[in-house]
């Protein structure tokens, strides 16, 4: 019998690597990790190791115990060797983890990688972290207009529009100009509209001479070193205005500067 634990009684049967929540079948004893678990039983219906159909699993509180005191060894090589409780938060600062840009395609080891991102991504760098660019990216707390649903609503060119969609303002005429993502009329439901209604939109939310103007979507994108942001949070690539990255709606509305630019003024 053996006297102590050694690593391939507490290895995942299936990923072969240490499980940091271990789970054991109730067929066979098996050992599995927590995804490894969570993977059998939504797929294959099988227990791993002795194939006994619908297995159960249970997570082994005495094993868990035991593993977090398991010695392990850096998985990126650099030598160290700590308890299992303890070796994530080594791999945070490990000097021989590689990271990845999300901005290009470079990897690097930790110092590398800093010295990469300060000498190739200072804009992106500058618009992460420049406190003006943050503040306009927060949705404004602006008084909006209450508009009388009763009475006609009229742009300066004095067509009748409405609310469509996205709460812009929409006249419905052909325009003549055509953006990215529209056919050159002003809505009629969505999407984007003439300068007489964008003026109107930006009247009714008391937007007027703040440098900002409405996209697409009906987000207020405020305008920052030639782009428009409108701070709106995307959960694969974050805030539009942040690391770099914009929304399709304010890259549309700012490849539109020049049709909207006597708005800004």
């Amino acid at each position: 019998m053996k006297g102590q634990l050694e690593e391939e009684d507490i290895m995942c049967i299936v990923c072969q690597e240490v499980p940091s929540n271990a789970h054991t079948s109730s067929c066979c004893g098996c050992v599995l990790c927590e995804d490894c678990t969570s993977l059998t039983l939504r797929s294959s219906k099988f227990c791993p190791h002795c194939r006994n159909q619908n297995p159960k699993f249970e997570k082994n509180m005495y094993l868990i115990k035991l593993i977090n005191k398991f010695p392990v060894i850096c998985k990126y090589e650099c030598g160290h060797v700590s308890q299992v409780s303890d070796i994530k938060n080594h791999y945070k600062n490990c000097p021989k983890k590689m990271y990845s840009c999300s901005v290009c395609e470079y990897q690097g080891k930790q110092q590398d990688f800093f010295n990469h991102i300060t000498s190739v991504h200072k804009d992106e760098i500058m618009q992460k972290f420049d406190k003006s660019i943050e503040e306009q990216s927060r949705t404004p707390s602006i008084s909006v207009q209450k508009i009388d649903p009763l009475l006609e609503v009229k742009n300066s060119k004095g067509d009748i529009c409405h609310i469509g969609r996205t709460s812009k303002f929409f006249c419905g005429k052909t325009v003549g100009h055509r953006c990215n993502t529209c056919d050159g009329q002003c809505g009629p439901d969505d999407g984007c509209n003439c300068p007489p209604c964008m003026e109107l939109d930006l009247k009714y939310r008391n937007l007027q001479g703040k440098n900002a103007l409405v996209n697409a979507e009906g987000k207020v994108a405020f305008l920052s070193k030639g782009s428009f942001y409108c701070g709106t949070l995307n959960d694969s690539y974050g805030k539009c205005g942040q690391i770099g990255y914009k929304c399709r709606f304010c890259t549309s509305l700012t490849s539109d500067l020049p049709y909207y630019k006597h708005l800004l003024q």
